[in-house]
């Protein structure tokens, strides 16, 4: 075994976690419609926002965000011939939701 710096290690293991998409834990919400100003703020495009209903959780992912005023933010979802685009509208005052697009698609 070589005389590794401990530190290096932690520090390799946070950058190969954090490229895997490991570094943020998902924010949990029991509103989707009803994200925070600082959770929005702090959302960068994927990203994960997990919806809990009950005994079910269901996984938002980030897939646009614009910056500045004027720009939004998108949270989709998909499973079993469902899908959903919630949007939030970024105003001079902070966040404001925009919109719930529900599409469903197959047989």
């Amino acid at each position: 075994m070589t005389n590794t710096n401990k530190t290096d290690i932690v520090y390799w293991l946070k950058q190969i976690a954090e490229a895997l998409g490991g570094g943020r834990l998902p924010i949990e919400v029991g509103d989707i419609t009803k994200l925070t100003n600082d959770q929005l703020d702090s959302l960068q495009v994927g990203d994960k926002v997990v919806k809990a209903t009950g005994k079910q959780k269901h996984l938002y992912l980030v897939t646009y965000k614009g910056e500045g005023a004027g720009e939004g933010i998108v949270l989709t979802y998909n499973a079993c011939g469902y899908g959903e685009a919630v949007a939030y509208d970024r105003s001079g005052n902070g966040w404001v939701y925009n919109s719930t697009d529900i599409k469903t698609y197959g047989d």
